[in-house]
Order: structure tokens, then C-alpha cells, then sequence
């Protein structure tokens, strides 16, 4: 029986390997220069995400996911220590030379800040902000289109086109939002990272951007990488969840399962903490962890959320815990999961 050529390069496909993921995080680590020592922010995370794919990074503040944020877009501060690789379709980004990271910055990779307010220049337009990453990169879109790029870019995002001659103090917090989301997409990137775009923002306005930006993501196939402290919006907008906690990810799983179902107790207690509106229960006992995330720079031994869990074991200060399966694409860092097979 002949084979026609389509169907060849069908069989050639589908013997192919996996596509290699858009995004991979390799045994990253940040550490901060401070006159106290260095400061270890991030410690030793890895994951990947694919092209068009979501994944929602969660913790309380000072667990390391805004230090994250900045090492994949190699935006930290001059003299701070990263180490490990994030590979953009296989390209590691840290490795990058000024001018092919300047390339790859907005076209291939964008991010919107949580403070549209401090983020967006005071004493210029909002339409000349956006045009200014297109003339930067005249063949995404700049050039005589882009006061029309702009434009179009603005009513995207449910903003009336006219509103690119405002300045931001002429715009309320949303509305600022939106035009930092606006400004992301300007060249068309094919990964968005999101740190926590809903922070100053009042509840109907939050659940207007989060709807936009899923909307977004559907719509342009974008990969995103959404962080913020709260679980239940993560698990809204993301397939995927990791939590993080004293610089590492603690657990990681399918958004719904995780939240519905935390394996590690410090992923159950940010559950808990979500307020359950109406509930008298709740409000007279509000859910929550006592203390803060430990100092990055006096780690406890063991597991470092041992001295706050609510089901710490004797073994736990003393035993160095890993990503550790529990269930279907579930890991956790928590002796919790290894059952009876626990050391002690």
C-alpha cells in the first residue's frame, strides 16, 4: 500500500519528541548583596511552562516570587548573585548579551508590574509609553502604525483609544492596569509575566483585570506566569500552582486540586485564610499562621517551616525535605506525604 506524502509527514510528526517547554527554570538562585551579608531571596526553584500555558506562583510576601519574577526577565539589581539558567525556548536568558536582551525584552518576554502607578513615567502620555517599546522594535509594530497600534492596543484592554493622550494621574488604578497590560502586549510576546497586577486594586476592579487577562491568554495563546498571595485567584486564572515558601516551591499541582486539596500544611493554611464572607465562624476565628516567613539569612534546620507548622513531627527540624511525589502531577516538600515511608 502507498504511503502519500502527507501522511508520512504525519507518521515524521508524531514520532517527533515533545516540544521542548517555552519556559525552563533550572535550580535557579537569587541572592542579594546587603551590608548584613548576602541574602539568599530564591533557592534553588525549577519548573516549566509551555507555550500557551498558565502557572500560578503563590506565597506570603518575602517567600521569593517577586525576586523570581525579576530573575526571569533579568531585571534585578546590579550586583545581586543569580545562578542556574532560564531558558527561553532553549536560549538561557542570564547568559544573554546586553543587545540580545534588549531583542528578546517585550517581544518575546513582557511583564506587568503590581504598581501601574510607579511604574508608568508621570509626565508622559500614556499612548507615547506604549508607542515607545514599538519603536524600539520597529518590526513588531512601530513605525507610522503605531499611534493606530496604540490605539487598538487601548480598546484590547476596554480602553477608549482616545484615552493614549491622558497622562496616568488622569487615570484610576484599573484603568492604569490596563495600560500597563496594554504596554506588555505591545510587541506581541509569546510569555507575560504577571507579579501580582491586582494588589492595590479594589475587588470589582481585581475581578475586571483577571478576566481580562484571561481573556488575553485564551485569546493570543500567551504563556503566563501569574504570581500573587492569593490562592484562590490563582486558581481562577491558572492550570497550574506552585506555592513558595523561604526562597523554594514547597508544592506544586493542578490549581484546583492543589487549592481544594493542599497536600503541604503551609499551602493549607493560605487556603484557610481566604475569608469565607457570611461565615460567623470565620469571622470571629479568622483563619491564619502565627508569625512571619523566617529570615532568609537564619534559616531553620530541617524543614524551614517547621517551627510554624500546625502538624510539625519530631523529625522535622532535622530532616532535609525535597519535592516529593503525592498524587497524580502532585509534588510537596512535607514528610506529610511520604506517609508510613517517613524517616522516624
Amino acid at each position: 500500500m502507498s504511503v502519500t506524502p502527507a501522511a508520512a509527514a504525519t507518521e515524521r510528526a508524531d514520532e517527533r519528541e515533545p516540544a521542548a517547554p517555552l519556559l525552563s527554570v533550572r535550580d535557579l538562585h537569587v541572592s542579594y548583596r546587603t551590608g548584613a551579608g548576602p541574602l539568599p531571596a530564591v533557592r534553588g526553584v525549577s519548573f516549566d511552562l509551555d507555550a500557551g500555558e498558565t502557572i500560578g506562583l503563590a506565597g506570603e510576601s518575602g517567600c521569593g516570587k517577586s525576586s523570581l519574577a525579576g530573575a526571569i526577565m533579568r531585571l534585578l539589581p546590579r550586583g545581586t548573585e543569580v545562578t542556574g539558567q532560564v531558558l527561553l525556548d532553549g536560549e538561557d536568558v542570564l547568559a544573554m548579551k546586553p543587545g540580545r536582551l534588549r531583542a528578546v525584552r517585550w517581544t518575546d518576554m513582557a511583564i506587568v508590574f503590581q504598581g501601574a502607578l510607579h511604574t508608568l513615567n508621570p509626565v508622559q502620555r500614556v499612548g507615547r509609553q506604549i508607542g515607545e517599546a514599538m519603536e524600539l522594535h520597529p518590526g513588531e509594530g512601530g513605525g507610522r502604525r503605531a499611534p493606530e497600534r496604540v490605539g487598538e492596543l487601548l480598546e484590547l484592554v476596554g480602553l477608549p483609544a482616545r484615552r493614549a493622550a491622558d497622562y496616568p494621574h488622569q487615570l484610576s488604578g484599573g484603568q492604569r492596569q490596563r495600560v500597563l497590560i496594554a504596554l506588555a502586549l505591545a510587541c506581541d510576546p509569546r510569555l507575560l509575566v504577571a507579579d501580582e497586577p491586582t494588589t492595590a486594586l479594589d475587588v470589582m476592579v481585581q475581578a475586571q483585570v483577571l478576566r481580562l487577562l484571561r481573556d488575553l491568554q485564551s485569546t493570543f495563546g500567551l504563556a503566563v506566569v501569574f504570581i500573587t498571595h492569593d490562592l484562590s485567584t490563582l486558581a481562577a486564572v491558572c492550570r497550574r500552582l506552585a506555592v513558595m515558601y523561604a526562597g523554594r516551591i514547597v508544592e506544586e499541582g493542578p490549581s484546583r486540586d492543589v487549592f481544594a486539596g493542599a497536600a503541604h500544611p503551609y499551602t493549607r493554611a493560605l487556603a484557610a485564610a481566604f475569608p469565607v464572607i457570611g461565615d460567623p465562624a470565620f469571622r470571629m476565628r479568622p483563619s491564619g499562621l502565627p508569625g512571619d516567613p523566617p529570615d532568609p539569612r537564619d534559616l531553620p534546620s530541617g524543614c524551614p517551616f517547621h517551627p510554624r507548622c500546625p502538624v510539625v513531627r519530631p523529625v522535622c527540624p532535622h530532616t532535609a525535605v525535597e519535592l516529593w511525589d503525592a498524587g497524580p502531577e502532585r509534588r510537596a516538600a512535607c514528610v506529610e506525604v511520604l506517609a508510613d515511608e517517613a524517616p522516624g
